[in-house]
């Protein structure tokens, strides 16, 4: 069969960006209650595409459906006490393709009427479970819309529901050194979590970028907050929490509308409209900077520096953003990084003259010029 055709008598997959077109044009899908399998699902495929703000509702609605199993978990494991757990298996709640949360609500529900408090939480465990990705990835939208005290409360929400919940530590841990960096009792709680996620999971992935930033976590405490260090490339990329990639859908997960979805969930990040997503935002944050708006401008630039942490021309924008907001000293730290590419900032002038802020093009080609003199020759017929 060739490359790109249905199977014989189907119909070819839709694109996510046709899923979410449809989707979009579905009346009061917002508002509709639905179960959290479908709520999670819509939440994985519209943060896939970049749509964060929607996804942060879907994924909202999601959680708010744990609501009573996570009482209840909390509160048979207070009566479970030390008590060794019964297997899933042994009480006909263990996780399968077509489980749902309410199924398994109802499987612990059971165990809650014989008085088994061990067997309830080994059922709400099971039940629970595909709450910690669904967590985290609520989190990070809320990071990425520029909510950081909300996602920081959610990371630590996922962890006292599942204090295992390796990816919530290291999240919580990130946003916490990114963003309450002169926070020396902040700094504290990251060094913590980052050390608690590198025990117990040293084999993670993420695991040489967690040591990178419990190395910087150490030297912010030493010198009294993380704006008194200067700061590499490297550590620029690495300060944003990356959001939990698409996992490989497991008994108990929450199982997907349907099987075209799951390829577009699968195919989200690498697809050509995320690309152009980007790129759009990129664009927008461009011409936030040349409008004066340069909060909006942040915000924009935020959304994308998960995803291309290398993108020279996303961190000269970046690093003009904050100058332009007084962020100082990080501003100059941030500065000194973006210029290690001034053919990027130079680029981002042009940008700028372009869009009709000539006086903001030729205030950063200043600043590029006084900052790297050996640059300015580039720059004759620029000021």
């Amino acid at each position: 069969m060739p490359p790109g055709h249905p199977p014989s008598g189907g119909k070819a997959a839709p694109s996510a960006d046709e899923l979410i077109q449809k989707l979009d044009q579905t009346a009061g899908l917002k508002d509709r209650e639905k179960p959290f399998e479908i709520a999670a699902s819509l939440g994985r495929l519209y943060f896939g595409q970049g749509r964060y703000l929607d996804a942060q509702v879907f994924y909202g609605q999601a959680i708010k459906q744990t609501e009573d199993a996570r009482a209840l978990f909390v509160a048979q494991k207070k009566l479970a006490g030390t008590r060794p757990l019964p297997a899933p298996n042994t009480l006909g709640c263990e996780p399968t393709a077509d489980s749902t949360l309410l199924k398994l609500v109802d499987k612990a529900k059971e165990q809650i009427t014989a008085k088994n408090a061990p067997g309830a939480v080994s059922c709400l465990k099971a039940a629970l479970a595909p709450v910690m990705e669904v967590d985290v990835m609520y989190g990070n939208a809320q990071f990425l819309l520029g909510d950081t005290g909300g996602a920081v409360a959610t990371y630590t929400r996922a962890l006292d529901t599942f204090e295992s919940n390796a990816d919530a530590r290291y999240a919580r841990a990130a946003v916490t050194l990114d963003a309450y960096g002169d926070d020396v009792a902040a700094l504290g709680r990251a060094k913590a979590d980052f050390e608690k996620f590198l025990a117990d999971v040293p084999t993670s992935p993420r695991a040489a970028n967690a040591k990178r930033l419990l190395t910087r976590t150490n030297d912010a405490l030493t010198a009294g907050g993380l704006s008194k260090l200067n700061i590499t490339a490297e550590q620029v990329a690495a300060i944003t929490p990356q959001p939990v990639a698409n996992a490989p859908r497991q008994p108990g997960q929450p199982p997907q509308l349907t099987p075209e979805m799951i390829n577009a969930f699968n195919d989200a990040p690498r697809t050509p409209e995320m690309q152009d997503n980007f790129k759009k935002l990129i664009s927008d944050a461009e011409e936030h900077l040349a409008r004066g708006r340069f909060q909006e401008a942040l915000d924009a630039y935020k959304q994308v520096m998960p995803y291309q942490p290398d993108n020279a021309r996303l961190r000269a924008g970046m690093a003009w953003t904050m100058v332009k907001l007084n962020r100082q000293p990080m501003a100059d730290n941030v500065w000194r990084v973006a210029t290690q590419n001034p053919d990027a900032v130079a680029e981002l002038g042009d940008a700028l003259k372009a869009k009709g802020d000539v006086d903001g093009a030729k205030a950063l080609w200043t600043r590029l010029r006084d900052t790297v003199p050996a640059y300015a020759p580039k720059l004759e017929g620029r000021l």
